[in-house]
């Protein structure tokens, strides 16, 4: 990993980063899932510079694609929380779905607690129940089709994960549940208070991090990680440095490096002004950045 000289008070950024890993939602995007133009302009102007620029997100593709044409990036994204990394309108380097026990085991759950679960399919999301949950999600994500029954040959491929939203106030009991019932089948994690997101077992974020890693031939230690929920936690780890915002996760802010303002809160500018070494990130680093300094 290559430094710059640090100050006691970290003055300067203390990595020179090739690239750069962007969640979307509370991260890049508001918590209305809009992206500032504010926003914009400082990717774009990170991207510029020469720093490759990532998205690294729990949507599918077609929920996220616009954002990356609006970026005008040209990098692959890792998507489904890194079980789908690729380029729009080509097939995906890496591509894993739930194995088929693990699917089951969610549609069993489902059926047991009478929950709302979303079914990613090849870039699509589909459901059994036409309910709320589903109008809300296809209004704020994208469009979520509701399937006849299991029988369907949409339904006889395997998804590349499952979301369930779960009941108000009740994500950590349901969380523990699908943690419990899938032990050794899938992985299971959240993005905010009432997701609950399958995943094939062994996938995260850091997985996708790591195949854009050997994408761009960008060392894991050059990248930074911007991230905001606690789905974000393996990329954060596995980046060479790590960022989240105030209005995140209240418990990622001991784990990472640096804490900023949401960037749609003037966080964006001090971002960038960071990245391009021209502000003091001294006010925005964490004790866990010390790490850097040189005995």
């Amino acid at each position: 990993m290559e430094f710059t000289n640090v100050s006691d008070s970290g003055v300067s950024l203390p990595i020179r980063p090739r690239g750069i890993a962007f969640d979307l939602d509370g991260t890049l995007l508001d918590y209305d899932g809009r992206l500032d133009q504010s926003v914009a302009r400082s990717v774009r102007l990170i991207s510029r510079s020469g720093i490759k620029v990532f998205l690294v997100t729990g949507r599918q593709l077609s929920a996220c694609e616009r954002f990356w044409r609006e970026l005008d990036l040209s990098t692959p994204l890792a998507t489904c929380n890194g079980a789908w990394v690729g380029l729009p309108s080509q097939d995906p380097f890496l591509h894993i779905r739930l194995a088929q026990e693990a699917r089951d085991a969610v549609l069993g759950l489902e059926d047991a607690y009478n929950l709302y679960v979303n079914y990613y399919i090849d870039n699509r999301v589909y459901t059994f129940k036409d309910v709320p949950e589903r109008e809300w999600y296809s209004r704020r994500f994208s469009l979520v089709e509701k399937l006849p029954d299991r029988d369907c040959p949409v339904f006889r491929r395997l998804p590349t994960k499952c979301l369930c939203i779960a009941p108000e106030n009740e994500r950590d009991r349901f969380f523990n549940l699908f943690a419990e019932t899938l032990e050794k089948r899938a992985g299971i994690t959240s993005s905010n208070n009432r997701f609950i997101e399958i995943l094939p077992l062994g996938v995260d974020k850091a997985v996708g991090l790591k195949a854009l890693s050997e994408w761009s031939g960008i060392h894991l230690d050059n990248f930074i990680a911007v991230g905001d929920a606690m789905n974000d936690l393996p990329m954060l780890n596995a980046a060479g440095f790590s960022i989240t915002f105030k209005s995140g996760d209240h418990r990622l802010a001991d784990q990472v490096d640096m804490v900023l303002p949401p960037l749609w809160e003037d966080g964006a500018d001090f971002l960038a002004r960071c990245i391009l070494g021209l502000s003091d990130s001294g006010r925005f680093l964490t004790p866990r950045s010390r790490r850097f300094v040189r005995k």
